[in-house]
C-alpha cells in the first residue's frame, strides 16, 4: 500500500514537469488555380508550376531555458531510480504533437484524475465520497477534451483560421472579377 502511494506520488511529480519544446519551421504558401491559398512545411509536396509563386514564412524557434527546480528535481529522481535499476518513462516525445495550451489541460487533468482515484481507493469505508469521486473523475473525462479543442493552438483555433483565410481569399477573388 505504501509502495503504491509513494510510485503514484512519483508520477505526479515526473507528470508535471513535461514540456514542449517549439522547433524552428518554414512554412511554404502559394494559391493555386482555383484560388485556394495552400500551406505545407514541406517543400517536396509543392507542384512544380506553384514553385515560382511559393512564399515562405519562418516560424521562431525555441528559446533556450535554464531547467526549474521541478525539472532539476525530475533529473534527481530519474537518476535515484537508475541506481536501484528502475527506468522511468519519459513523455516528452509524445508530447510534443501537443500545443503549448494543450500541454498544462493533460498535466493538470492527468493530476486531478490520480488524486480522483487516489480518494476512490482511500475511500473504501465512505461510498458517497467514492460516489463523488467517481461523479467528478467522469465530468474530468468529458472536460478534458472539450478544453483540448478550444485551447489556443488547438483544432478549433486552426479550423478558425483557415475559415478566415479562406473568406479573405473569396473576397480577393470577387475584387478581382471585373
Amino acid at each position: 500500500m505504501r509502495h503504491l502511494i509513494l510510485l503514484m506520488c512519483l508520477c505526479v511529480v515526473l507528470g508535471t514537469s513535461t514540456t514542449v519544446e517549439v522547433l524552428a519551421t518554414t512554412i511554404y504558401s502559394y494559391i493555386d488555380d482555383q484560388g485556394t491559398p495552400v500551406f505545407t512545411d514541406s517543400p517536396e509536396t509543392i507542384p512544380d508550376k506553384y514553385r515560382e509563386k511559393v512564399k515562405t514564412h519562418e516560424q521562431p524557434g525555441s528559446v533556450g531555458k535554464t531547467p526549474s527546480k521541478i525539472q532539476s528535481m525530475q533529473q534527481k529522481l530519474q537518476e535515484g531510480a537508475k541506481s536501484f535499476g528502475w527506468e522511468m518513462p519519459t513523455l516528452s516525445s509524445k508530447l510534443n504533437k501537443f500545443s503549448l495550451g494543450e500541454s498544462p489541460i493533460l498535466n493538470y487533468a492527468g493530476i486531478a484524475a490520480i488524486v480522483l482515484l487516489l480518494i476512490m481507493y482511500l475511500s473504501k469505508n465512505s461510498p458517497m465520497i467514492r460516489l463523488l469521486a467517481l461523479g467528478l473523475l467522469i465530468v474530468l473525462g468529458i472536460g478534458t477534451p472539450v478544453l483540448m479543442y478550444t485551447s489556443d493552438g488547438g483544432p478549433m483555433d486552426i479550423l478558425k483560421k483557415k475559415a478566415v483565410a479562406s473568406g479573405h481569399a473569396q473576397q480577393d477573388r470577387l475584387q478581382q472579377t471585373p
